[in-house]
């Protein structure tokens, strides 16, 4: 089964699009403090640990003792952000007990709930006031799992991270944005959906694909110039491609297909979707429905060696399906004929 989304942006093996970095955006390697816009200074040096008359021990955010979180520096306000909201923030992180950074930003502005950083500073943030700045200590299932981060995170690493929010923005609206806005906040959404895909996150992926499409508007809808348009549509496709892709991978061949007619209905002629509509008919025992898709796809690409891979996989089954046919008619037949018989020695 294929498993590779489309993209347009190189992803590392570090799952980071070379002109989009989800993981250490606006890297800064001094250690010293910097300004940020809202006049505060970010703490870099990890904190002291917390003593017998620390008045701010850590906090079970959960409440199973995984997600903790102390507080270094109280807010200034009582605004806290909600779910979908535009949030500006600075964090460090780090493996617990070492002090290497693994990643830091400044001002980065992300939509809190929208996948855009570790699962454990999301749900803190959405806990947390505007000039807070807090000590979380993560474990690996709300930051990178059993893969790590090759080549700074181990998998199955306990992290600590400090985060101050800076400020809240308002819910971006595609509406009020210009077509290059959405394009490019599509793109990014996209981006970071492959590299949760290439994670094996195939829920995270489909979020960030939807997400993608949210900003790219539905087929029909005709957002800017035609340049623009044709840059935007061709975005829509590879995402709604990449959707199928995912539900192909979760085995939801009834989502796939529906995407992928999506797709067609868009770009007729749209090769990947031919090809994948034909797998996923092929995954559904549809065989003769198969062999046309992939002998539409050979048309438009007769040197695709995966589609023809593909058929060939197809026809064999067909001819298998053919003999299985022809054996169930003949035992059909000779317990006809055996019944026939029988009746006819009961007679006599």
């Amino acid at each position: 089964m294929e498993q590779n989304p489309e993209q347009n942006n190189t992803i590392t093996q570090n799952g980071v699009s070379e002109d989009y970095d989800f993981i250490s955006a606006e890297q800064d390697n001094s250690s010293e403090p910097s300004d940020d816009s809202s006049g505060t200074k970010f703490i870099y040096k990890i904190p002291p640990p917390p003593s017998e008359n620390d008045t701010e021990p850590y906090l079970d955010i959960l409440g199973s003792g995984d997600l903790l979180k102390r507080i270094l520096k109280k807010g200034n306000s009582e605004d806290r952000p909600v779910k979908d909201e535009q949030i500006l923030i600075s964090f460090v992180g780090r493996i617990e007990g070492k002090d290497d950074i693994i990643e830091e930003a400044e001002n980065l502005e992300i939509t809190l709930g929208g996948c855009d950083i570790i699962q454990g500073v999301d749900l803190a943030l959405s806990l947390m006031y505007v000039g807070e700045v807090v000590e979380l200590k993560i474990p690996p299932r709300f930051g990178y799992g059993k893969l790590g981060l090759e080549p700074k995170v181990p998998g199955e690493a306990r992290l600590v991270y400090i985060v101050e929010l800076i400020a809240i923005k308002p819910v971006l609206d595609p509406e009020n944005l210009t077509p290059s806005e959405r394009l490019i906040i599509g793109q990014k959404k996209k981006v970071r959906g492959n590299w949760c895909f290439k994670r094996n996150d195939n829920v995270t992926a489909l979020h960030l694909y939807r997400k993608a499409l949210h900003f790219l508007g539905e087929k029909e809808e005709k957002i800017c110039s035609e340049l623009e348009q044709h840059e935007i549509q061709s975005e829509r496709i590879k995402t709604l491609n990449n959707i199928a892709v995912v539900h192909i991978a979760m085995q939801n061949l009834n989502l796939a297909l529906e995407t992928l007619d999506s797709v067609l209905a868009i770009e007729p002629m749209n090769e990947k979707a031919i090809m994948r509509k034909g797998k996923v008919l092929g995954l559904k025992g549809q065989h003769m429905a198969a062999t046309q898709e992939f002998n539409k796809a050979l048309q438009i690409n007769p040197k695709n060696k995966e589609v023809q891979n593909m058929l060939k996989n197809i026809e064999i089954a067909l001819v298998k399906e053919k003999t299985q046919e022809k054996e169930l008619y003949k035992k059909m037949l000779g317990q006809k004929e055996n019944n026939e018989k029988s009746s006819k020695d009961i007679k006599k």
